[in-house]
């Protein structure tokens, strides 16, 4: 946790929050208007962390990490939010131990789409933390070893 926070942390910039696209950012809002805000507010208050809740935001990250490379500039916040939301999940949810699992390696997934974007963007720095919060990520699952996807 204590990388993810760290790269969460430092690699907020206002700017981007007005670079957001206005489709893109109604896209997301229904995305989690349809899903299911009490479940996302019951596991941050120390709940169990329902099943479904990862499902959509699985569902949902894969859709902004599938967009091109030229839509980066859009969707970095969107990723951070995303990437906020499991690392709190992880932090003061209570998830079964396979949902605690898939939970880490979206955390890992999510970093890696963040540090891609932001090497994109010129922010190498930034890049290097995220790479690294997915690294973290990726050993909390228990794996030896890690594939990242290009």
């Amino acid at each position: 946790m204590p990388a993810l926070r760290e790269a969460l942390r430092t690699a907020m910039d206002r700017r981007d929050f007005l670079t957001i696209s206005g489709a893109a950012l109604a896209a997301l809002a229904a995305d989690w208007a349809a899903g299911s805000t009490a479940a996302l507010t019951q596991a941050r208050d120390g709940k169990p962390v329902d099943d479904r809740l990862v499902t959509m935001i699985e569902e949902s990250a894969r859709q902004l990490a599938g967009l091109a490379p030229e839509q980066s500039q859009h969707t970095a916040v969107l990723l951070d939010a995303h990437l906020t939301t499991v690392t709190e999940l992880l932090e003061h949810g209570r998830p079964a131990p396979t949902v605690r699992l898939r939970l880490h390696a979206l955390a890992a997934s999510l970093s890696q789409t963040v540090a891609w974007n932001r090497f994109d963007l010129g922010r190498h720095t930034q890049a290097s933390q995220y790479w690294i919060a997915g690294l973290h990520s990726a050993n909390a699952m228990g794996t030896t070893t890690w594939a990242p996807a290009c």
